[in-house]
């Protein structure tokens, strides 16, 4: 059984809470740290040369100096519409920026004349713009085996999501079906004009592409088709608590409306696929997943958004991705979501940790997560050209970092001892490091969870048997099993005495009162959903002894659900009952449906679930080598500048 989990206020995902493994199967922990050091090396690959970091720190300054100081590169005397560009006023300009930023005469040159450029042209699309309501817009594509590509395309906003990935294929060869357009933090609609959906003149739109490949073809369309399947497959499961149920981190049952369950399970289905596919690096797909998620969550009532942190964590996810995607022109839209994400993050766990060590009694996991915020808060700090506020952040993030590092060989030692790599890094950094109470730690995570569940299991169990009895005349309540018990135990049979605790709320004396004053119903009276659901529980005992499994519905309807009655009928007749067999139809027909019901569930269950993580707190399971990466690359522009 498939869990969402949360914790009003604390934090909601998926768990599994029907099996649980003790250790992960496959290679060798030896050969997963080799993975871990590959992934780091990825991670070098991912990001930019040091030479383009470089060029971009550059202009960034300048940018910034043109802007305080009020220079306007596209006028006199920097340009003039006769003459062009005035080298020798660029020149000199150049030889003044290039103590301030640390960077030599010919690149601050190359600078100015390249920002000079990017101005003119945004005058011409401008001047365009107002004259024909043609825009300009810059569109970013991003391919899973190719270089980030720009093309600059002059069209009208009227146009619609469509048009726009149709003129992308034209340029780039690929079927439309495989683009997935995004501005402004949301996927763009194909059937609404840009206009209806933010775009302005001048705006970038990031298109997310797909393989063409001949051999990736069948995976990509279903990829694609995935999107839409999650969505249907999560809100058809939302309501099942066999498949789907809402828990805090301990694993307490927690409960909602159900339209606000329904809002929120689609939410973080959509957001738990895009973390599968966080893991695997693929950051493009993840993207898509989060901001479909994003709108979901939009549907959900703001009070309990705000009392969790699961929209905080995809505030930082779609951060992430931005940050990973290289994607410089989402900036401004994930300053917005960091700051969005730290007053969360305070709401959740307090301003200082507090609260979280008030309910967990350790803060280690959570605390990578604040790093991560810290630093993309320090990169954002960067690009806006604070330079003084990034580095200091980025040395606190510094400090952050080296205290959540867990030692290898200690992570072997606990996956030795039978616990998953997931468990062993959460546990370690839980615990500073000590393998004898990162062991303890996570048996005692287990066994919470474990007890908490049991308890769980039980009152669905309980809670299955009320609503198959059916709801008292109150209307306010459902008949109790355990009374029915007791009721059998006295003698009484256990359809009369699920009508007699209907028909008086659940009150004993009066329900043996009820019982005596008013006969058994007969089998034409006897009709009803949960009596006919009585009988399909009963049949299989009767069928067990031999007898015919229509003749021991029929018996069992004749008799009230006597099953002692029944069986006596039957051995009296020689396994005939004499009766009508419509009246069983109504039951069958229902029994049909509802197996072809749950066909369909489990089919949905096993798409939602198929590669989300089972490991308890996943979500928190970081493995730092890309944000060291990062790190690293930004830290040293910054601290190049202070020698």
């Amino acid at each position: 059984m498939r869990t969402l989990r949360g914790d009003l206020p604390k934090q909601l995902h998926f768990e599994d809470v029907t099996e649980h493994q003790n250790s992960e199967t496959g290679p060798s922990v030896h050969d997963d740290l080799k993975k871990i050091n590959t992934k780091q090396q990825k991670a070098l690959k991912m990001n930019p040369c040091s030479s383009q970091l470089h060029k971009e720190d550059v202009l960034m300054q300048i940018r910034d100096k043109l802007r305080k100081n009020n220079v306007k590169l596209w006028l006199q005397p920097y340009y003039s519409e006769l003459k062009g560009p005035s080298h020798t006023d660029l020149q000199t300009l150049a030889q003044d920026y290039s103590k301030d930023v640390n960077a030599s005469v010919d690149n601050c040159y190359d600078a100015l004349l390249e920002l000079q450029q990017n101005s003119l042209e945004n005058l011409k699309q401008n001047s365009h713009y107002k004259e024909s309501g043609v825009a300009t817009l810059k569109i970013k594509i991003l391919h899973p085996s190719s270089p980030p590509r720009i093309l600059t395309k002059e069209l009208l906003l009227s146009l619609r999501g469509n048009d726009i990935k149709e003129l992308i294929s034209k340029e780039i060869t690929i079927n439309p079906d495989k683009l997935k357009l995004i501005h402004a933090g949301k996927i763009l609609s194909d059937s609404e004009n840009l206009s209806s959906q933010g775009v302005k003149n001048g705006q970038q739109i990031l298109a997310i592409t797909f393989s063409e490949m001949h051999s990736e073809l069948r995976e990509t369309e279903d990829q694609i088709r995935e999107l839409e399947d999650v969505k249907t497959d999560s809100r058809l499961l939302a309501l099942d608590n066999k498949y789907v149920e809402l828990e805090d981190q301990f694993g307490n049952i927690v409960k909602i409306p159900p339209e606000e369950k329904r809002a929120l399970i689609v939410a973080m289905a959509l957001h738990e696929k895009g973390r599968s596919a966080l893991k695997r690096d693929d950051f493009s797909r993840s993207l898509v997943f989060f901001l479909e998620a994003d709108e979901e969550y939009k549907h959900c009532n703001a009070q309990i958004l705000n009392t969790v942190d699961n929209y905080a964590l995809l505030d930082l996810d779609i951060a992430w991705c931005y940050l990973c995607l290289q994607s410089v022109a989402n900036l401004p839209e994930a300053y917005e979501r960091l700051k969005r994400c730290e007053e969360r993050f305070h709401n959740s766990y307090g301003a200082n940790l507090e609260r979280l060590k008030a309910v967990k009694g350790v803060t280690g996991n959570e605390a990578a997560l604040l790093m991560r915020l810290h630093l993309l808060q320090a990169i954002v700090l960067y690009h806006r050209n604070k330079r003084v506020e990034a580095l200091q952040l980025f040395r606190t993030v510094q400090e952050e970092l080296s205290a959540l590092k867990v030692d290898d060989n200690s992570v072997a030692m606990l996956v030795e001892l039978g616990y998953s790599m997931a468990e062993a890094r959460l546990g370690l950094r839980a615990n500073g490091g000590d393998v004898n109470k990162a062991a303890n730690y996570i048996d005692e995570n287990r066994n919470k969870r474990l007890q908490v569940r049991k308890r769980a299991m039980a009152e669905e169990i309980l809670q299955k048997k009320r609503l198959k009895l059916g709801l008292c005349v109150d209307g306010k309540q459902y008949v109790d099993p355990n009374f029915v018990k007791i009721l059998v135990n006295m003698g009484y049979n256990k359809e009369a005495a699920r009508v007699a605790l209907k028909h008086t709320n659940n009150i004993i004396s009066d329900s043996v009162q009820y019982i005596q004053e008013h006969p058994q119903p007969g089998p034409s009276q006897s009709r009803s959903i949960e009596f006919l659901a009585l009988i399909n529980d009963l049949a299989p005992e009767l069928q067990a002894a031999g007898f015919d499994p229509t003749m021991s519905k029929l018996a069992l309807h004749k008799h009230g659900g006597d099953i002692m009655k029944a069986a006596e009928d039957l051995l009296a007749n020689n396994g005939i009952v004499d009766g009508d067999l419509s009246i069983l139809n109504a039951s069958e027909d229902s029994a049909n449906d509802k197996e072809e019901h749950n066909e369909k569930k489990e089919e949905a269950f096993k798409r939602i679930a198929g590669d989300i993580s089972m490991v308890e707190d996943d979500h928190l399971d970081l493995t730092l080598s890309q944000e060291e990466v990062f790190l690293n690359q930004y830290l040293s522009l910054l601290e190049n500048e202070q020698r």
